[in-house]
């Protein structure tokens, strides 16, 4: 009896853990989906070209998930395309709290062939002070755009995320 009453509470406590763990959602973006994205994102505006971009600034559209989104901006002409704080503004000047040129190291990444990571110090959605962001750059095919997107993470090393675009 004794053994069966154990039992009894080890399945009931499987079976809330499991439903705990089924119903947890993670609001937190990771590199697969982030490297995703920004490849859809080049895409479709390789093929809509400048009319795509509006496309980018819904804040409830589908380049913006969980806690992250999709950014456009042109290195060239120096600006913010589609971004939520930054969009129309010069870009290659900004510098994060590290004092590094952002968008320089941005664009450098983008211009890659298979694009690349990018570590910065940039505040969270609604926070003021900085956290580690680490973007993921790529270039659009026939335009001088180039698209991003990020997490933000202590734990994620770049060139652990570069070694993984290698394979």
């Amino acid at each position: 009896m004794q053994f069966n009453k154990l039992i009894g509470i080890a399945g009931l406590t499987l079976g809330l853990t499991f439903s705990a763990n089924l119903f947890a959602s993670d609001d937190s973006a990771t590199s697969e989906e982030v490297v995703e994205k920004v490849k859809a994102a080049a895409a479709a505006l390789a093929e809509a070209g400048e009319a795509g971009l509006a496309d980018f600034q819904a804040k409830d559209g589908k380049w913006a998930w969980k806690d992250t989104y999709v950014f456009v901006y042109d290195c060239e002409a120096d600006k913010a395309l589609a971004h939520p704080t930054l969009a129309g503004k010069p870009i290659m000047h900004i510098k994060d709290k590290a004092d590094k040129e952002l968008f320089v190291a941005l664009c450098e990444a983008g211009n890659k062939e298979t694009g690349a990571w990018v570590s910065y110090m940039w505040p969270k959605p609604g926070a003021e002070e900085p956290s580690q962001k680490i973007s993921y750059a790529l270039g659009v095919a026939g335009t001088t755009y180039q698209v991003s997107a990020g997490i933000y993470s202590d734990d994620a090393s770049v060139d652990d995320l570069n070694a993984k675009l290698a394979e």
